[in-house]
């Protein structure tokens, strides 16, 4: 190489045009590369144990809080007493609306057995006995799951104003038996994976089998969209919608959820979530298809005019569909490939049908839609051509060399 000023000019004149190459994406692009500071804390980092944890007072309209004292457990939408030295639940009260709604005068589990002691995190309340688990959530629907993993009976005394309490019962499927009543104008609904319900008058006896579980989940009282509530709670009764997972980012850098399974053996939970993006795995060893619930709060999943969703699945695109929630079902359930269908519930809420439960990594996310190109403009053009000027110049200097 030659030594003195020239060498000198010619190395900086190298590192200019180096430079203008580096810019040339954002001379021709209009905007400049997006650099992830390295200081930031993945968000997947997060212990999942305070990832659910929740700060009090906290709510929001997908799930709220519980706080469990001596005995009661008070939450945003849902309130009850609990017997820790038999498992048993008292009036379970929902309390969306005007007024709180009693649901449940009470459900007593035969041969309950303490295990370890209740407790509330963040939006769930969780009973251990001997081989079975009470699960409660506080959200509008009220939603709470018995697993038991051998043959047992619950007793459930609705309250007294319970009417139109109909059975029906599909041996072989799950859920095998489900109850449906209303109090007042509001439904609800017992499912049970596996046994068999007995009805006489108010009281119901649900004759669990080993490894089966039994949910409680009604329709939001005074709700809007009460067809489309009820919808749900169908799909889930026939088996159609096995689980369910609503996430809401929080301003530090985590996340706060509520996860439910409406069936065995089916798991999900999510990996990273940020505002605009979550990122969740399923997997199952179960056979078929089935649909997932994936809920978010309008900051952390903005969806309207201005934003657009794309969801993938094993890092495929996947098709949304404008069907409302039976029909999309329905042609999920005959064998189509994976889709998905935007309800319309508070915030943010992604009926999600996987024809294949196993190992599925999803990603949801909300961008912005991109402005229409119109190819080069004629600012573009002028800085390419300013650019490769002065990369010819300093390559042209660079092989000029002097004679010794």
């Amino acid at each position: 190489m030659e030594d003195g000023p020239d060498a000198r000019a010619s190395l900086a004149k190298a590192a200019a045009a180096f430079a203008v190459l580096s810019l040339l994406p954002v001379a021709l692009s209009g905007s400049a590369p997006f650099h992830a500071s390295a200081a930031l804390r993945p968000i997947s980092f997060a212990p999942q144990a305070e990832s659910s944890a929740g700060v009090f007072p906290w709510s929001s309209p997908l799930f709220a809080a519980f706080q469990y004292d001596r005995g009661q457990v008070l939450g945003t939408y849902v309130q009850f007493a609990y017997d820790a030295s038999t498992g048993t639940m008292k009036s379970i009260l929902g309390l969306v609306g005007e007024a709180p709604v009693l649901y449940v005068g009470s459900i007593r589990i035969a041969g309950f057995a303490p295990a370890r002691g209740a407790h509330a995190i963040g939006s769930t309340f969780e009973a251990q006995g001997y081989l079975v688990t009470i699960t409660v959530h506080d959200d509008p629907t009220v939603l709470v799951e018995i697993r038991t993993d051998v043959a047992r009976t619950a007793t459930i005394e609705l309250p007294a104003g319970a009417t139109n309490v109909s059975v029906q019962t599909a041996p072989g499927s799950w859920p095998a038996s489900s109850v449906s009543y209303s109090v007042g104008d509001d439904q609800a609904r017992f499912l049970l994976g596996a046994g068999t319900f007995s009805v006489s008058g108010i009281r119901i006896v649900a004759k669990m089998a080993d490894s089966d579980l039994l949910l409680f989940k009604s329709i939001p009282p005074r709700t809007a969209n009460r067809a489309e509530w009820l919808a749900l709670l169908d799909a889930i009764g026939a088996g159609h919608i096995v689980a369910e997972l609503d996430l809401v980012a929080t301003a530090d850098g985590r996340w706060v959820q509520n996860v439910a399974q409406y069936r065995i053996g089916v798991s999900g939970w999510a990996l990273a979530v940020e505002p605009g993006r979550a990122a969740i795995q399923v997997d199952s060893l179960l056979p078929g298809g089935a649909v997932i619930l994936l809920a978010f709060d309008p900051a952390t999943m903005p969806f309207n005019a201005s934003t657009q969703l794309r969801v993938r699945a094993n890092a495929g695109d996947v098709n949304r569909s404008e069907s409302p929630l039976p029909l999309f079902l329905t042609n999920g359930v005959r064998g189509g490939g994976a889709s998905y269908s935007v309800l319309s519930f508070p915030g943010t809420v992604v009926a999600l049908y996987l024809p294949s439960l196993a190992a599925v990594s999803v990603e949801v996310v909300s961008t912005r839609p991109e402005a229409p190109g119109s190819g080069f403009q004629a600012g573009s053009e002028v800085a390419m051509i300013a650019a490769l000027a002065i990369v010819s110049a300093a390559a042209a200097r660079m092989l000029r060399r002097r004679a010794p």
